[in-house]
């Protein structure tokens, strides 16, 4: 286990006293703390030995407020300070922040896991920020110097000829414009580089000025993965009417900016609203503890996508992640799926099987719909929560098994239990750690943000580079839409519209015939109606269909997962069907 060494600057010896006990309490985390109870005296630590972090209090007997951090800057630049204040100093702490400090911590509000979550925010951001500062001295360095930048950097050099055509493209610019085959000299430039037309406009416009600044193209060259170059325009010393273009490549700086500054994606979940930053949070700090998770949200909002990042951000992240779908699997294969068999246990066992449990071992196991697992399996895994061990199905001997268990559901699990069809115990003991997700009507910031991410995504996947925008009408229809099967539809409406543009620009008449005969849902999907008429009015629409539950919806003009939710928000059970 690494350690992580601390060194606290608390003159307060009651504070420290503290601040130590909150470390003691933090669990899979090692820490070697020091300590120094003036300025004088952290200089002194620091030159003893290497330090990861600082915790430093804003007021010491040898120095005090903003000075305390610049002095410990200027003589450790490149070490992450987090400042610890009172109350009455909290204004002075923000623009310590704003200065360069990586974070501050309000005494008597830090608890271990504020104070865990801070000291990983402050050395990543002061890891971040130094790739960052390197980066800008690279980049300096080279734009002083055009042999260092060519060696370095791979500068790209065009040359254009008065009409604009290219008269010579450098081995580097070929590169970085991700071109194969041969050099195309004699073409025009604006249709060998391969950016957007705003762009290539943007830079026609730039060739005509006398006074130019570099200009940055963002643009993603097939088969390649997206790019930023900086571009800067020169006039040919021997004849002004033919240009020089000088291609740098600044994807390094992006991506590190983006690291700090973009906060809508967090690994494949995407949203920057409030209640999507919430669940970003919750999964940090649940994926450091070992608690069961249990994920509730309307189908469709990607819960599977909240495991796999509880997963990936957890210290199991080098192990299996497998995720189950407990709908719609009887009894025996569902516990052979998951616990294993013995050769001959039932018909067709016709050898020893490894189930989810032993080939998750070490990782996670993701338990999706648990709300549909059938009673004797809900047994025998609360049984696996308990003992932390599984049997094989047709075999006596337990086996041992390490592995956390993250569980899902679109229903009220207790309901569930009230109607006896869910154990009490064991969602006693899967609702340890609770995540909510939001359904997509509920944060319609994120709505383009999702649209232009599936663009993207089928863009590449069908081939359809040439589709590049969407309307600002269709854009509104799909803000509009009430999304009852949430982010899942909204992917599927994307695709069949991609599929059907064979134009630069998504349009509404690309959309699926149900969407564009209504913007909006029949019934308010916001707030289900439960009275008696409605519940009246559900039964004889599936009475009229005979049972058939997709023709039930279609006669009440709703779709097949929104009926589906309607029947369980109205507790309306099989018994009520039959």
């Amino acid at each position: 286990m690494n350690t992580t060494t601390i060194l606290l600057v608390e003159d307060n010896p009651g504070d420290a006293r503290l601040i130590r006990e909150l470390f003691r309490d933090i669990q899979r985390r090692s820490f070697e703390i020091h300590t120094a109870e003036s300025f004088r005296q952290a200089y002194e630590r620091l030159k003893e030995r290497r330090v990861d972090l600082a915790l430093v209090d804003l007021s010491l007997p040898d120095s005090h407020g903003l000075e305390t951090f610049r002095r410990l800057a200027e003589g450790y630049p490149s070490l992450p300070q987090v400042l610890l204040t009172g109350l009455n100093d909290q204004k002075t702490a923000i623009q310590a922040v704003r200065e360069g400090a990586q974070d501050y911590l309000i005494k008597g509000e830090v608890d271990g896991r504020i104070l865990i979550r801070a000291i990983d925010y402050a050395i990543e951001r002061k890891r971040i920020q130094a790739e960052l500062e390197a980066a800008n001295t690279r980049l300096q360095k080279s734009a002083e110097d055009l042999h260092s930048i060519l060696n370095q950097l791979h500068i790209g050099t065009i040359l254009l000829s008065p009409e604009g055509r290219i008269l010579h493209m450098s081995v580097s610019a070929f590169r970085l414009l991700g071109k194969n085959g041969t050099i195309p000299e004699g073409r025009p430039w604006q249709h060998t580089v391969g950016f957007a037309d705003h762009d290539v406009y943007a830079l026609e416009r730039l060739m005509q000025q006398d006074e130019r600044k570099k200009f940055v193209v963002h643009f993603t060259p097939p088969g390649h993965s997206p790019r930023w170059l900086e571009i800067d325009i020169h006039d040919d010393p021997r004849d002004t009417r033919a240009k020089m273009f000088f291609l740098y490549d600044v994807t390094e700086i992006h991506t590190l900016r983006k690291q700090l500054e973009d906060k809508s994606h967090f690994h494949d979940l995407i949203g920057k609203c409030r209640p999507m930053q919430d669940v970003y949070r919750q999964i940090r700090s649940l994926s450091q503890v070992e608690s069961t998770v249990i994920i509730e949200g309307e189908t469709g909002t990607g819960k599977e996508l909240v495991a796999r990042a509880l997963h990936d951000s957890s210290p199991r992240k080098d192990k299996p992640f497998l995720a189950v779908n407990c709908a719609g699997l009887t009894e025996s294969l569902l516990g052979s799926q998951l616990f294993g068999h013995r050769k001959g246990a039932f018909t067709g066992a016709n050898s020893d099987h490894r189930g989810y449990f032993e080939s998750a071992q070490g990782g996670t196991i993701f338990l999706d719909e648990i709300g549909d697992m059938p009673s004797p399996v809900q047994t025998s895994l609360l049984r696996v929560l308990q003992e932390k061990e599984i049997t094989r199905l047709g075999e006596s001997q337990p086996r041992k098994v390490d592995v956390r268990i993250i569980c899902a559901t679109h229903h009220d699990l207790q309901k569930q239990v009230t109607r006896h069809t869910f154990r009490a115990d064991l969602l006693y003991r899967i609702r340890v750690g609770r995540i909510h997700l939001p359904p997509l009507r509920e944060r319609k910031e994120d709505i383009p943000l999702l649209i232009w991410s599936f663009v993207s995504q089928c863009r590449k996947t069908m081939g359809k580079l040439f589709v590049q925008d969407i309307s600002p009408d269709a854009l509104q229809r799909l803000t509009r839409y009430q999304w009852p099967g949430n982010i899942r539809e909204l992917k599927s409406v994307i695709e069949y519209a991609v599929l059907q543009c064979e134009e630069d620009t998504i349009q509404p008449r690309h959309f699926p015939p149900e969407l564009l005969e209504s913007s909006e849902p029949a019934f308010p999907v916001s707030e289900p109606t439960t009275t008696v008429k409605d519940r009246e009015h559900l039964l004889g629409a599936l009475k009229e269909a005979r049972g058939n539950r997709a023709r039930a919806a279609q006669l009440l003009g709703i779709s097949r997962a929104t009926f589906y939710r309607w029947l369980d928000d109205l507790d309306i059970s099989k018994h009520d069907l039959s």
